[in-house]
């Protein structure tokens, strides 16, 4: 779920590698790297759900109303994708990487002085931009890094979509304490506590792999140009939208379902945690199997999993049936990214991989951008957080039946090159 980098190092100074330390510097560079996304997605965005009830209750917000900060943070995250290749081809991909992200640590940080639903929506808006930034410019990065790793490139790869449930993990170790010391107001401190994660964080942009690698990569990046036949993939890329709008239903409310159900904020922290660690699983959970699925099917079969987590705590509202909720959902979220990239590999050409991933981006964009509206408005009709976490898993099944009609394209590519585009959270 992350944006697409239209970004290619032609990088003439990154030789074969020639040693098992040339991988192992390139597997702790992608992982100083993976900082990007821990703070702009894994902490920027999917944070809010743990703080949202608190701030709910303190502003008297309906759940259309609480929606609404997440739905400009995706929309933020779509405008961002949309020009963050074009700008890190100017400043530089590592130099956006590291703006971005102070960026994004600042927004979280002050959402600790939000003075209402106009103040935390704009800081969102500017963070979901920051966190597109840093994701695309990224995972270019990360792409180009990887080159060093010979065979281990893939799994070197890997390494940087686990930031963003990295970082959800982190979000769900800082918060619990906030929440339950500071019994009034706790929200502010809780943002607080998250704004010094983040900043902690990006201490790792120092480590010295990295900074090895940026003189490597001292080549000017140039742009992929071959179009993807975006007719031709119109199921996966519905089907990828309605997922959008359902999976940012459950990440942005299931807290809150949580604490209607009388969940204290250690539990809720618990939760969290273990969504955060099936995420960081999922990629290789899942590998196997999506590359044994053939057209839409990798993509339909990992929105099916996250269908069944998003509606476990709908059919049982009990400990087990929660935890086993965070551990489908998780595995199945991630996976519907990884799925996608693996179909985009396997029927376009290396020269249209960035702009059939940046199609998916925008679709992927557009549906969690209007997903928490859209269930907070269906929430406050019914009054009630089942009706909006149901409307969620419809929409997952909306979207895995969509995916699944997507076919094979009739013509074949050539074999892939060894680089990968990027993923879209």
């Amino acid at each position: 779920m992350t944006g697409t980098p239209a970004i290619r190092y032609a990088s003439p100074v990154l030789q074969p590698p020639n040693s098992r330390n040339d991988a192992r510097d390139a597997a702790l560079a992608v992982f100083a790297l993976a900082m990007a996304p821990a703070i702009g997605l894994g902490i920027g965005r999917f944070a809010y759900a743990l703080v949202l009830p608190d701030m709910q209750a303190a502003f008297g917000w309906s759940y259309a109303q609480a929606g609404t900060p997440n739905a400009l943070n995706a929309l933020g995250y779509l405008l961002g994708a949309m020009v963050a290749s074009r700008i890190a081809a100017a400043t530089g991909a590592l130099r956006l990487v590291i703006v971005s992200s102070i960026v994004a640590a600042a927004c979280t940080a002050l959402s600790a002085v939000a003075t209402g639903l106009v103040t935390l929506s704009a800081l969102r808006l500017v963070a979901g931009v920051a966190g597109a930034f840093g994701l695309v410019a990224g995972g270019a990065t990360a792409i180009a890094i990887a080159e060093r790793a010979g065979r281990r490139g893939a799994l070197v790869i890997a390494l940087f979509y686990a930031g963003p449930p990295a970082g959800i993990v982190m979000s769900a170790l800082a918060t619990p304490a906030a929440l339950s010391v500071h019994a009034i107001e706790g929200w502010r401190a809780a943002w607080g506590a998250l704004g010094i994660v983040s900043f902690l964080l990006l201490l790792a942009f120092l480590a010295p792999p990295l900074r090895r690698a940026a003189v490597a990569l001292g080549a000017k990046p140039s742009a992929a140009r071959a179009p993807a036949p975006l007719r031709r993939l119109w199921p996966l890329l519905a089907g990828y939208a309605i997922f959008g709008a359902g999976y940012i239903t459950y990440m942005t409310f299931m807290i809150a379902f949580l604490r209607e159900g009388g969940a204290n904020v250690w539990r809720e922290a618990a939760f969290w945690s273990t969504l955060g660690v099936a995420g960081m699983a999922s990629p290789w959970a899942f590998s196997r199997v999506l590359g044994r699925l053939n057209g839409g099917w990798g993509v339909a079969a990992a929105i099916a999993v996250t269908t069944l987590g998003g509606a476990a705590p709908l059919v049982a509202r009990t400990l087990p049936a929660e935890f086993a909720s965070a551990v489908v959902f998780g595995v199945g979220m991630f996976a519907t990214t990884a799925a996608t990239t693996v179909f985009v590999r396997r029927n376009l050409a290396p020269a249209a991989w960035a702009s059939g991933v940046g199609a998916l981006t925008v679709a992927f964009s557009l549906g969690q951008t209007a997903g928490p509206l859209l269930t907070g408005l269906v929430t406050d009709h019914f009054g009630d957080l089942n009706a909006g976490l149901a409307a969620g898993a419809a929409m997952l099944v909306m979207g895995a039946a969509l995916s699944a009609a997507q076919r094979e394209l009739a013509a074949k590519p050539v074999a892939p090159a060894r680089r990968m585009p990027d993923d879209q959270i």
